[in-house]
């Protein structure tokens, strides 16, 4: 296993880092926050048009035909850019959870409609009483003749207003769990947005009586479970790169304030209190990009890396809070402005400790693959 990146990765890096130099910077950041939608939709569609979005899809598909190794660092410099974009719901989870269901024709119309138009497909997994995705729904799937009903609703799902297709985790009449594909416009369903501070927009979005073809149920039972588990697996590792790069970026402005600015007749980076926490930094940022890339190689090998997968997000978890934290000490109070850049990384970070499996969650999951 080298974790060193490759001639295609190098590629990969340096034409993102240019793309997004060219066409994001933080005023467009923050533009794309304040929207109604919350994403900025040109960035998106430029990077289908590169073929990014698809990347990791299947050759046979129209896709890329890389792996997820080779999508996390696409995801590190969209971090490093702070972008706002629906990379990791769509190719991260969705692409993933559709390529470990049992082929049926919507499935792979999805698949190529990911891999050919940039369509964003988002999960929608969390209950509006629930606690993590992983969570048991309470949102119900009646079966009638005419097809499937959902009634329930969902919260914290990824750019729901921007969704072309919602994969919707329910629970059957008899106590099975499903998945259902769920067109956005469906009548019945309606979405209001969060008030969340990270970067990804989330929304809760209500499903009342939404009828849709028995066919756009996409899994049952253990199989949705397992499906679910592949696409959450790969979305974890994806945001931890992504997080990687908004680590990125708080090393890069902590720095350059240690650099500049001077107390007591000398710049504050030459005293050891500030130059410890930057070097800190720089290592525990190291130290969770090898972790994911280690994850990811063991996910493209097609090996079991539940453990790896939860280690994972704990070292990040904590290590990154530290992080946000030793980057506002550096900063003083200029970094709590959200008028200084900082924020723009601190608040995702912040945002990526809390989703995708908290500390408790990853370590409750690591103690039940141990059966501990």
């Amino acid at each position: 296993m080298d974790l060193m990146l490759n001639d295609t990765q190098e590629m990969i890096r340096d034409g993102a880092r240019r793309f997004l130099a060219d066409l994001l910077d933080p005023d467009t950041v923050r533009e794309a926050e304040a929207s109604a939608d919350g994403a900025n939709a040109e960035i998106w569609a430029q990077m289908a048009e590169l073929g990014w979005t698809a990347l990791a899809l299947p050759t046979d598909l129209g896709g890329g035909g890389a792996g997820l190794a080779d999508l996390c660092v696409l995801a590190e410099e969209l971090g490093r850019a702070a972008a706002s974009t629906p990379l990791v719901a769509t190719a991260g989870f969705a692409a993933t959870f559709l390529t470990a269901v049992e082929p049926t024709a919507l499935s792979r119309d999805l698949l190529s409609t990911l891999a050919t138009s940039g369509a964003v497909i988002t999960p929608a997994l969390i209950d509006a009483v629930g606690r993590d995705e992983r969570s048991a729904s309470s949102s119900v799937l009646s079966e009638t003749d005419a097809g499937v009903t959902i009634s329930g609703a969902k919260a914290m799902v990824p750019y729901a207003s921007v969704a072309q297709v919602l994969l919707v985790s329910l629970t059957t009449s008899n106590g099975e769990s499903a998945v259902v594909a769920v067109g956005r416009d469906a009548p019945g369903v309606s979405w209001t947005r969060h008030g969340a501070t990270g970067g990804d927009p989330l929304f809760h979005v209500e499903f009342d009586n939404v009828g849709v073809p028995a066919d756009n149920v996409l899994a049952r039972d253990r199989a949705a479970e397992r499906a679910i588990d592949a696409g959450l697996d790969a979305a974890t590792v994806l945001a931890t790169a992504e997080a990687v790069g908004c680590c990125e970026g708080m090393i890069r402005l902590a720095s350059e304030h240690a650099s500049s600015r001077q107390q007591f007749g000398k710049v504050i980076g030459s005293y050891q209190a500030v130059s410890h926490r930057l070097a800190d930094m720089r290592i525990n940022t190291d130290a969770c990009r090898l972790l994911a890339a280690e994850t990811a190689w063991m996910l493209d090998q097609g090996r079991d890396a539940t453990l790896e997968v939860a280690g994972t997000k704990v070292f990040a978890n904590e290590v990154i809070v530290d992080m946000v934290h030793a980057a506002h000490t550096v900063h003083g109070a200029i970094g709590y402005t959200t008028e200084y850049d900082l924020q723009l990384y601190t608040r995702r970070a912040r945002a990526f400790c809390l989703s995708h499996g908290d500390t408790d969650a990853q370590t409750e999951r690591a103690a039940v693959a141990l059966g501990l």
